[in-house]
């Protein structure tokens, strides 16, 4: 299809949809828009009128040295009832300057229903759309490169799960002809549980810092974006937030905050380490705005994945005693605090996003169908979860995020592969050795 350019800027038009009929292709710098032929009858209310007029000999055609945008022949330049527009004789389309539209409609009037024309918000829509173009344009490389790297990953995945089982079966084959030419030093005992748990812990610990480190990678190939200029899938953004309605009161504290999340632990016994059994867990469900200084846009914290270390944390005494206002919390949690005497130990984290705190959200934008006035991005998007892509809600900055998200890849893969080997070498040194 065909892109046509401003006469006088030579930007490309954007075709912005119309309530009264066919789109309009309207130039970005607000310029003029470009009606073509048959379409000036859907904007202008006495079209037979205006029709007449363009026939009678008032009407001076000037050849100028514009090109048509459509099919490249010298345009005409015409008046009518004081509005100036350029036609073309071929394709027989006109160019209709800023506000000319406007006269048009106001100068012929007369339908039973009346056609308003709301000229300069075409314009407004034009450049918003020809701004988020320009940022998909300026991100999608990048996007190449992530679907890429998400290629890339899944090949390097599946080659290492191939590797890891591979691997699986011959230690196993291995650790069974080691046991078949071997000889208990001692019995097997509870220590030895113990070395074969920290043996199987670090391995998993070395897999989880692989999920660590693609989380890692993902945050770092997606761009920030301008809220106003958010496009649909996975985006990033990074501002200050503000209630969509009124403030929330974090459970525990009480403090003013636009996000929380909680849970309440009781501890088992009094060995240590200290055990801890989960009461209850939860997160608000109220949905905040997150603005830049391009505009603002709500995010539905559903489902997110929560990267908040300021977490406060209250304990029950040796009395059972709680601060009041944590006592309020469990109270509206429908937690009873009167059996927490004596050796019984309750604890409540709670972590918050306090209003006009500066956050870091990954996430996927969706649009969002009655969207009010309030929501400041191009299309009316909200930023939520989906099952395909991550959902992270931080109140650090993507550096502090990455630095942070290093220091555990580095500490899971160092301490799993330090706890694998050492947890292996006592089982051989202490317990195992091989006869001929």
């Amino acid at each position: 299809m065909l892109t046509m350019k401003c006469p006088d800027c030579q930007k490309n038009l954007v075709e912005i949809p119309t309530d009264h009929g066919p789109g309009l292709d309207v130039c970005s710098s607000g310029h003029g828009l470009w009606l073509d032929v048959g379409e000036v009858n859907f904007f202008v209310e006495d079209y037979t009128s205006l029709k007449r007029a363009l026939g009678n000999t008032g009407g001076v055609a000037v050849t100028v040295e514009t090109l048509c945008p459509r099919c490249g022949n010298h345009m005409e330049s015409e008046t009518i009832s004081h509005a100036s527009f350029l036609s073309c004789d071929s394709c027989r389309a006109w160019w209709l300057p800023h506000g000319n539209l406007t006269r048009l409609n106001e100068a012929y009037r007369g339908a039973a229903v009346p056609i308003q024309i709301h000229e300069t918000e075409l314009y407004t829509q034009a450049a918003t759309r020809q701004r988020a173009r320009k940022e998909t344009s300026r991100i999608q490389p990048r996007l190449n490169k992530l679907s890429a790297n998400r290629q890339s990953l899944w090949l390097w995945a599946l080659f290492f799960g191939l590797a890891f089982v591979i691997g699986g079966l011959i230690f196993v084959a291995g650790i069974g002809k080691t046991m078949s030419s071997a000889q208990w030093i001692r019995p097997p005992d509870q220590a030895l549980l113990y070395l074969t748990a920290g043996t199987v812990g670090g391995f998993g610990l070395l897999i989880h810092g692989w999920v660590v480190h693609r989380r890692k990678r993902w945050i770092e190939n997606i761009p920030t974006s301008n809220i106003r200029s958010l496009a649909l899938g996975l985006v990033e953004i990074s501002g200050r937030t503000q209630p969509e309605e009124g403030l929330l009161s974090a459970p525990f504290s009480g403090l003013p905050c636009v996000f929380y999340s909680y849970a309440v632990e009781e501890r088992l016994g009094s060995e240590q380490p200290a055990r801890w059994e989960t009461l209850a867990t939860g997160t608000s469900e109220q949905p905040f705005f997150v603005s830049d200084a391009t505009g603002q846009v709500l995010v539905v914290p559903l489902g997110a994945e929560l990267i908040l270390p300021n977490e406060h944390t209250s304990r029950s005494n040796w009395l059972g005693e709680l601060p009041p206002t944590t006592i309020a919390g469990l109270n509206r949690l429908g937690i009873s605090t009167e059996r927490w005497m004596g050796s019984h130990t309750l604890r409540c984290r709670e972590s918050f996003i306090l209003p006009d705190e500066q956050v870091y959200v990954l996430g996927t934008a969706h649009e969002h169908r009655g969207a009010s006035g309030d929501i400041e991005n191009s299309s009316g998007l909200y930023i939520g979860s989906s099952q395909d892509s991550a959902f992270i809600i931080s109140n650090r900055s993507e550096k502090e995020l990455l630095s942070r998200l290093q220091m555990q890849v580095l500490a899971l893969g160092i301490g799993g592969l330090t706890l694998a080997a050492t947890c292996s070498i006592i089982i051989f040194t202490y317990y195992v050795t091989t006869v001929s």
